[in-house]
C-alpha cells in the first residue's frame, strides 16, 4: 500500500460521517446529500455503511492504481479525499452543537 496512514485517515473521518448522520437522523434531522438520501431510503443505515465504505474502497483501490504510473498525483487524489471527506463530520459537529438546546 502506498498511503497507508491517508487511507487510515479517510477511514476515520467516513467512519465519524456515517456515525454523525446515524445521530443526526435518530435526532429528527434530515439527510442533505441527495444520493446518500436515496441510500438510507433505500437500505437504511446498513446500506448507508456498505455505500460508504464502497466509495472508500473505490478511492484506495484508484489511488493504488493511479500511483503505478503517477504517484504524486495519487498522492493529491488521497489528500484531496480525506479533506472532502472532513466537511461532512465537521458540519454535523457544527450542527449538533447548534441544535444542542433543541436536543434535550
Amino acid at each position: 500500500m502506498r498511503f497507508p496512514e491517508l487511507y487510515v485517515w479517510l477511514l476515520f473521518v467516513s467512519s465519524l460521517d456515517i456515525m454523525l448522520t446515524w445521530v443526526i437522523l435518530r435526532d429528527g434531522g434530515e439527510e442533505v446529500n441527495p444520493v446518500a438520501k436515496l441510500v438510507i431510503d433505500a437500505w437504511g443505515l446498513n446500506g448507508a455503511i456498505l455505500f460508504k465504505f464502497g466509495l472508500i474502497l473505490f478511492v484506495i483501490i484508484a489511488c493504488e492504481v493511479v500511483s503505478r504510473v503517477r504517484p504524486r498525483v495519487a498522492h493529491l487524489l488521497i489528500w484531496f479525499g480525506v479533506l472532502i471527506s472532513s466537511f461532512p463530520p465537521v458540519w454535523s459537529v457544527t450542527l449538533l452543537i447548534m441544535h444542542a438546546d433543541e436536543l434535550g
